[in-house]
């Protein structure tokens, strides 16, 4: 028998395993590897099935910017010990109106939690970064040295190495349902294996509902989301080269400056999200988003976008959107929270900002797995799960 099962090996999964397992042995963590073929594939997927999140201190709600600079400080730690590469400091910048009432209050709480933020005008906007097309009407929020992007794709190879190292067990198989019984919990896989463990952690993203998991379903809302990206030429990167990653209010959007990607070529990313997109339900409904492409209403909103803000990518013809699912909770904030006794608890819900944080998220999960006292600025209460 394990001591601690994580069923799920995304963002928080993997960063609980590393935690989970440098504190205490007996710990397996069960999720299958990334497939070769989104459209030949039968199972599961995840959408951390990617090169670019952006990652910086800046958040306008205290709990994420506590979570984000405390995982940005392991960040160096991680890829030593990993030997995998997965932050790139490019910065970040925040465009909006000059006006704004979040200026202050945020630039404050992103510098008390150790962020170089500062304020800044169109003008030296305009200086910084000369490929950017601003009204004069706007300001900016800059954040440099603890802020920038970070592959997704990577950080979950890195935690899984360490974890590994530490003496996790790697399990690359999907779970299809889990038993709570009074003295331990059973888990079984799709590969025909029963594992039992003292506690179970489930942290399964978007798939915790539809795969019927948990002994009652959770409140949680998971969208259907696009994202754009545009294959950069020689030239256009070159203009590019200071490029942060940024949010524009305006647009309601987010790009992503060029980031290789696994194709050998430079994409700039952009996103946006409403809650106009589909939710998904099913596992069907999340096996057939998978292996869109995307909505169409949404990569002429994109291109829009992108075209207006960074006028160079009009010169490059090469695009095309992917798809990814978002999880959302009714607090805003993760599940952090057992479901069912002591014995199985959950650490889900990004709630479409948690990739910055996953690692000090996992770090709560495996502090209530592990049953010390609970020492994240993050009181346990904010964490509470929400059943349907």
């Amino acid at each position: 028998m394990y001591r601690h099962i994580i069923v799920g090996r995304g963002l928080i999964g993997s960063a609980a395993a590393r935690h989970l397992s440098a504190w205490q042995d007996g710990v397996a963590v069960i999720g299958p590897d990334e497939p070769a073929s989104r459209q030949s594939h039968d199972g599961v997927f995840a959408s951390h099935y990617d090169e670019g999140r952006l990652t910086r201190i800046y958040d306008p709600e205290p709990e994420w910017s506590i979570t984000a600079a405390r995982s940005i400080v392991r960040y160096p730690e991680i890829e030593t010990e990993s030997g995998i590469a997965f932050f790139t400091p490019t910065g970040f910048l925040m465009i909006l109106g000059s006006e704004d009432p979040d200026i202050k209050p945020t630039v404050a709480l992103a510098r008390e939690n150790g962020g170089n933020t500062t304020v800044i005008g169109a003008n030296e906007m305009r200086e910084l970064y000369p490929f950017l097309s601003l009204p004069d009407d706007c300001a900016g929020i800059r954040e440099t040295g603890t802020a920038g992007h970070i592959s997704p794709r990577a950080l979950v190879a890195a935690q899984t190495r360490v974890a590994e190292k530490q003496g996790a067990e790697i399990i690359r198989t999907t779970v299809t349902g889990i038993d709570v019984q009074s003295s331990h919990v059973t888990v079984t896989t799709g590969d025909g294996r029963t594992l039992q463990a003292e506690r179970v952690l489930v942290a399964t993203g978007g798939y915790t509902t539809a795969m019927k998991l948990l002994p009652r379903p959770l409140a949680t809302t998971v969208y259907a989301r696009t994202v754009l990206l545009v294959r950069v030429t020689e030239s256009a990167a070159a203009a590019l080269e200071t490029m942060p990653t940024v949010i524009d209010r305006f647009a309601g959007s987010y790009v992503l400056p060029p980031i290789r990607y696994p194709d050998g070529q430079l994409y700039a990313k952009i996103g946006i999200g409403t809650e106009a997109d589909a939710k998904l339900t099913t596992t069907d409904d999340l096996a057939a988003w998978f292996k869109s492409a995307g909505s169409e209403r949404n990569r002429v909103e994109l291109t829009d976008v992108f075209e207006s803000l960074i006028p160079v990518l009009k010169n490059c013809p090469d695009r095309h959107t992917d798809s990814c699912v978002t999880t959302f909770s009714k607090s805003g904030l993760p599940y952090i929270d057992y479901v069912a006794g002591d014995r199985l608890a959950v650490a889900i819900c990004g709630n479409g900002k948690g990739a910055k944080g996953s690692d000090d998220w996992g770090y709560a999960a495996a502090r209530l797995l592990e049953g010390g006292d609970w020492d994240h600025p993050v009181p346990r209460f904010k964490l509470k799960a929400v059943f349907a």
